[in-house]
């Protein structure tokens, strides 16, 4: 029955043709689609990190009263780091804040800072923020090994660091990463441009503790190897600090807000204060990645509309001229059952040839270098994506030809001999 249903594909192969491209070009864009409705799914309920429950970020803008001179850029420093002081101290002084902290940047900002190394010949990609003591307890992070940043960090020799479980797996593989420092391999050019400049070499990086996993840009977004560095206000670094984090005590009114920039002022009448509240964040950054996925996703739904059409029109109308073959099919005993398999046999024989080509192009994927697709494209995600866009096309083609398979089950023997 196989080898039948191909020799009829083949008979009609230039009407054939044109339905199997609708049906690769209907593949290939739900397969984007659901690739990364897949992928976000699957990073959905991989750990986050942290917790925004009743924290607010306020965004700093730093302004500096009167002309600047060349040279004033140590003293402008120092006058921020002062500054930011006061701030921190106001805070704390606030009964309604539970806790708070500053930052370079936070959970769900578009502001992110990335760097990288060389290490036994492999290069480690990694993110990372600048915080002071207070941020694990205004985020809710949890450390696995070791501790957080404190006072036992001033002073020493290294630069202490937080990094995340993956990281340290990458970078350390099973070792303790708690007290070992981070050792790149040797960069001479750096080195000789270092020397050039009259630098002192910098001091190592050394892991104090471990969390579990940090992902700053949401629930949707990759997971990646972070870093945490600890920042004292020292003058090469206040530039950075942007933000102030706030965990504010349970049942704080949301009045408050006109309280906390009152006082914020008070502090800095030169500079501006954006107060919100992180959920709102949250919902902002979220909508970057379902936004861009909903347009897709109605794009792909009025394509497989189209396609799903104008495949019933055509396998209707390849009933409507096979109408001597089905009735002399039925004239020498075929059953109903029999014509219906038929027509959706040669239907579901051209799906599985074109998902195929479908599936053997997909599979290309991952051996692209494509920036957009690094990190999306894992053998599970890959695999979950791929067989629910098969199933859907199957059920799309199968729907699409079982009404006109119908009607050929109603071709009587005596059409064929009307036949003109």
């Amino acid at each position: 029955m196989t080898r039948h249903l191909f020799r009829l594909i083949w008979n009609r192969k230039r009407a054939n043709f044109l339905i199997m491209v609708e049906i690769l070009c209907a593949f290939i864009v739900l397969e984007g689609v659901v690739l990364f409705a897949t992928r976000y799914a699957n990073n959905y309920r991989q750990p986050l990190g942290f917790s925004i429950d009743r924290v607010w970020q306020v965004r700093v803008d730093k302004r500096t009263v009167g002309p600047r001179q060349p040279g004033d850029e140590k003293a402008v420093s120092a006058a921020h780091a002062a500054t930011l002081r006061q701030l921190a101290n106001t805070l704390h002084d606030l009964p309604q804040v539970e806790s708070s902290c500053l930052s370079f940047t936070a959970p769900y900002q578009g502001a992110a800072w990335g760097s990288g190394f060389s290490l036994g010949g492999r290069q480690i990609g990694y993110a990372m923020n600048i915080v002071t003591d207070d941020c694990a307890k205004v985020l809710g992070i949890d450390l696995l090994r070791g501790r957080w940043f404190s006072r036992e960090d001033d002073g020493v020799a290294w630069k202490p660091i937080v990094v995340n479980e993956s990281f340290a797996r990458d970078v350390f593989g099973d070792r303790d990463p708690i007290g070992q420092d981070v050792r790149p391999d040797p960069d001479p050019e750096e080195d000789r441009r270092r020397a050039a400049r009259g630098d002192e070499p910098e001091p190592p990086m050394r892991v104090i503790g471990v969390v579990r996993e940090f992902r700053q840009h949401g629930e949707y977004a990759n997971p990646e190897h972070y870093i945490f560095k600890r920042t004292t206000f020292a003058p090469d670094e206040v530039q950075m600090l942007r933000l102030l984090l706030i965990k504010l005590r349970p049942g704080t009114a949301p009045d408050f807000e006109e309280t906390l920039a009152t006082r914020l002022r008070d502090v800095a009448r030169d500079w501006s204060f954006a107060i919100r509240p992180m959920a709102l964040a949250r919902e902002d950054k979220l909508q970057q990645y379902t936004i861009p996925l909903t347009i897709g996703g109605i794009v792909a739904g009025f394509l497989l509309l189209m396609v799903g059409l104008g495949l019933t029109g055509v396998v209707w109308q390849n009933v409507t001229q096979r109408i001597r073959e089905i009735g002399l099919r039925r004239a020498k005993g075929a059953r109903v059952e029999d014509i219906h398999r038929q027509i959706l046999g040669e239907l579901v024989v051209m799906t599985s040839l074109t998902l195929l080509v479908g599936v053997l192009l997909v599979a290309q994927l991952p051996l692209l270098s494509l920036p957009a697709l690094v990190g999306v494209i894992t053998p599970g995600v890959l695999v979950a994506s791929v067989v629910i866009s098969v199933v859907a096309i199957y059920l799309l083609t199968v729907a699409c030809g079982w009404y006109p398979a119908r009607l050929a089950t109603r071709i009587q023997p005596a059409e064929a001999l009307h036949y003109e």
